[in-house]
């Protein structure tokens, strides 16, 4: 759907395919001024650039444009972080001689951010606040967000000038949700009603083993036509309590739900593994290797010691068959050592997860420089032992650990954000791709 300058509605197409484009005018007077804001994108989808254009400014004068982000859950951010807080950008701009200010083209003098960058403001945008929450215990009480608020102010002087307030969604409208009750997990299944003999993914986060995270990448990825189910392993009432001892059979058990979903093509599954989730893909695979492809994001080639509290638990972090997987120990004198000359902790051999029977096709995405792993190391390993046909890595060097989607503002690294959001954008447009070519049929 497609609003004109008027706000009368028209549908466009290209290569056939909708296209949606935004264009939402607010009308203030000013000194006789008509101000017009527009918002422009490919779709409401939170995962697609927009760009803004305020025409109807006073040429050659100077703005703050501020953008405020309400009802936003970034996964970048911490996970105790309120989503109900505000976040927001600025960025100080010179209107052309037309009275116009293109975001794409026109530099941001000072603020948040400084240069020519159409996803600038919202890439750069922090919370006002650092208000924390409390997580809850039931899959029931967390909450799903399907969209946020993007309002932009425009401001001279002390003098807001015009403002606009317009909507991101997560997911796209005919995308339903249900809550999964399993033995070994619990999920978030995304779907659409009418979806007939479909490709379907697992999502599987990170150490915090809910499902806030998986489910917000569940949400875009099922608005581009599949049928996803997020995660969560431990840390929910119903499931272990910490990062120790986790049953592999949880995947076992979510594959054999989607297996029999009426809605699902059973010989079209994926898996998608991020962090710790995708240690756990890669060990439960390794035994069962029976999915059509992985993408695994920042992923560890070996099983590492589980985590009870904030402290080591002297066990596996995975079982299979209630027998715990042999594990690489945490030991204080290596992690130091590592933080004190840089290096990475030395991998036990015998912990290292058996890819040699690897036939499905996978996707390894990682940092040359990762925090809290040697991705790279893991990804190197990977590739020299895997024995199928179609394997693909993609190594980064800004973006550390925290590869997610594509804009997500990315704070917490003090590095060239410019780098930092072409690497997430490519990141995340690679694993689009990635399920598209080896699930869709063509």
């Amino acid at each position: 759907m497609m609003l004109n300058r008027y706000g009368k509605s028209y549908r466009g197409n290209s290569h056939g395919n909708f296209k949606t484009i935004l264009l939402i005018m607010l009308t203030k007077k000013e000194e006789d001024m008509t101000i017009q804001i527009e918002l422009i994108s490919e779709s409401e989808l939170a995962d697609e650039s927009f760009n803004i254009v305020i025409d109807g400014l006073k040429p050659r004068e100077t703005y703050r444009v501020e953008m405020f982000l309400s009802d936003y859950y970034c996964i970048n951010a911490p996970m105790l972080l309120a989503h109900d807080g505000l976040w927001r950008s600025t960025g100080i701009f010179v209107s052309d001689k037309n009275g116009i200010i293109d975001i794409s083209q026109t530099p941001s003098c000072s603020g948040s951010y400084e240069d020519i960058a159409t996803m600038g403001l919202f890439f750069n945008a922090k919370p006002l606040t650092n208000r924390k929450k409390k997580l809850p215990n039931s899959l029931s009480k967390i909450p799903l967000l399907d969209h946020f608020f993007v309002e932009i102010k425009i401001i001279q002087g002390n003098t807001v000038v015009a403002e606009r307030t317009f909507t991101r969604h997560y997911m796209s409208s005919q995308i339903s949700h249900q809550d999964i009750y399993g033995k070994h997990f619990q999920g978030r299944l995304f779907y659409d009603k009418k979806a007939i003999k479909t490709p379907a993914l697992i999502i599987v986060s990170g150490s915090e083993g809910r499902i806030e995270k998986a489910q917000n990448i569940a949400q875009l990825l099922s608005s581009r036509g599949y049928i996803c189910l997020a995660v969560a392993y431990f840390g929910l009432e119903g499931l272990p309590k910490h990062l120790e001892r986790i049953p592999l059979e949880c995947l076992v058990e979510a594959k054999d739900y989607l297996r029999q979903h009426p809605q699902v093509d059973s010989e079209r599954i994926g898996i998608y593994g991020r962090s710790k989730g995708a240690e756990l893909v890669l060990a439960e695979e390794s035994l069962f290797n029976d999915v059509q492809c992985l993408v695994l994001n920042s992923p560890s080639d070996v099983v590492y010691e589980g985590i009870k509290g904030k402290w080591n638990s002297h066990t596996s972090s995975w079982t299979y068959l209630q027998k715990e997987l042999t594990y690489q120990k945490f030991r204080l004198r290596d992690y130091l050592f590592s933080k004190l000359f840089r290096k990475p902790i030395p991998k036990d051999r015998s912990a290292r997860i058996d890819i040699s029977r690897f036939s499905s096709p996978i996707l390894l995405l990682g940092s040359t420089v990762d925090e809290i792993w040697d991705a790279s190391s893991a990804i190197a390993n990977i590739v020299s032992h895997y024995k199928g046909h179609h394997i693909t890595f993609k190594k980064y060097h800004e973006i550390g650990h925290m590869l997610t989607v594509a804009y997500q503002p990315n704070h917490r690294y003090r590095k060239d954000w410019r780098l930092l959001m072409k690497e997430s954008k490519d990141s995340w447009l690679a694993t689009i791709h990635f399920f598209d070519r080896h699930l869709k049929k063509q």
